[in-house]
Formats: structure tokens, sequence, C-alpha cells
């Protein structure tokens, strides 16, 4: 007996959809603390690559690149300093890049994407938790995660006892439908 046509519909994998970032509404930042007084930071440039089905999480592709040139600290001085060797050395690292190997539903709404981040010549393990909240014809993903700068091998020295080891690195991508094939877009405010 042959089975009605729309069955085989059922039995395809689900196809994740390219995304593009809303360049107003999106932003990559940081908490650290600095002679242990909390300070703000972000990046003005970075590009995201996101293919993402919120049904079928697994078949989701994350890809986030920041470039550590435009970190704004809040100071010129600062600017210029975390962009030196001993922080960022954007002449030789120009981007910092979180590529996620797997992503998984942890509850409605509550996903976990895990895979790479690559700072400075070093790459290490890392799941990032976030929210997906719809807003209007697409999706804003919300998150933060605990990092450490010297495992990365960022700062050190003179700035050891300055600069907390630990920081709070945040995230807010709100994704539009991709008008461009590989949902890729670069935020530059």
């Amino acid at each position: 007996m042959m089975k009605p046509w729309w069955l085989l519909l059922l039995a395809l994998p689900a196809w994740a959809q390219d995304w593009s970032l809303d360049a107003g509404k999106s932003q990559v930042g940081f908490l650290i603390k600095q002679m242990n007084v909390p300070t703000e930071g972000g990046f003005k440039r970075f590009t995201s690559q996101v293919s993402f089905d919120p049904s079928s999480p697994e078949a989701g592709h994350f890809r986030v690149d920041v470039d550590t040139a435009s970190i704004d600290t809040g100071s010129v001085e600062g600017d210029e300093e975390v962009r030196r060797p001993a922080w960022f050395d954007t002449a030789h690292h120009p981007r910092a890049s979180f590529v996620a190997r797997s992503v998984r539903r942890d509850a409605e709404g509550r996903y976990t994407a895990s895979g790479e981040l690559s700072i400075k010549g070093q790459s290490r393990a890392l799941s990032v938790p976030f929210s997906l909240t719809r807003q209007g014809a697409g999706w804003q993903a919300l998150g933060h995660f605990p990092l450490k700068r010297t495992a990365y091998g960022i700062g050190g020295g003179d700035w050891a006892d300055v600069v907390a080891n630990e920081l709070d690195v945040r995230f807010k991508l709100v994704l539009l439908p991709s008008r461009s094939p590989g949902g890729s877009n670069t935020l530059g405010r």
C-alpha cells in the first residue's frame, strides 16, 4: 500500500534558516573589574554567520567573529593599551572567533551552543547558554558567559594585580531573515 505523499514531509530533516544581524540592535560587550571597580566595554565591529531553526536546534550553526581592534574600553588610552601585544595584539591577531559545533535545547526558549572560542592564537572549548525570543520577523539571542583572560594570554605583567582575571562576556544578537547567502552580516557602528 502506498503511503500518502505528505507523510514523506514528516520524515525530511528540518532545514536551518540563514539569519543576519540587525546592526543597530546587536552588541558584544564585557564587564571586568579594574582595581576592583566594575568596568564595562564592548566591540564596535563583529560579523556573524548564523543558520538556525529553533524547532530543530541541533541542525544549527553559529559563528561570531569580533574585530579586536574595535574594542571600546571607554577611554582612548585604554583602547590603545589593550590593542598592544600584552593584551589582544591586534596587529597579529585581529580577530576573536566563536564557532559553535553543536546547539542543544535546554528548556523552552533556552539553548546552549558548544564549540571553540579562539582569541590571540589560543583556542578553548566553550559552552555558551543563551535565550532565544521572537522579535517580529526575527529572533533575539541574549546571553553571557564567564571568561578567564589569562587562558588566552590576554594581559599580564604589571596588569595582573590591577585588572581581574575573570570577566563576564555579554551579547545580544538580533537576527533577521537573511537576504544574502550564508547568513553573514557585518556590524559596524
